[in-house]
């Protein structure tokens, strides 16, 4: 087990701005312990081995693009520019 003095806790707290009292600082130092021997096990692990990304691919159908007359649906739109919505601006760029 790691063993973690009194004033790494504490330099700890500080470095965190808490405080903490004796039974605090005993309760960390075990569980700060406890984490670091886990993640210690973890490194023994082989972690590199790279797998080929996975693309996204519709296995139903090709995909393709398809031309459709944006008219009817522009018409119900309160405001359009050319074959798009006007929507109100939301984002500020400052």
């Amino acid at each position: 087990m790691t063993n973690l003095s009194k004033e790494e806790i504490l330099r700890l707290a500080q470095l965190s701005a808490i405080t903490l009292n004796d039974a605090e600082i005993d309760l960390l130092r075990v569980q700060l312990a406890k984490t670091i021997d886990y993640t210690q096990q973890l490194e023994k692990f082989e972690t590199t081995t790279e797998h080929d990304a996975v693309k996204n691919i519709n296995v139903f159908r090709e995909d393709k693009a398809v031309l459709k007359d944006s008219s009817t649906i522009l018409a119900q739109a309160p405001q359009t520019s050319q074959t798009y919505f006007v929507v109100p601006k939301i984002l500020d760029r400052d």
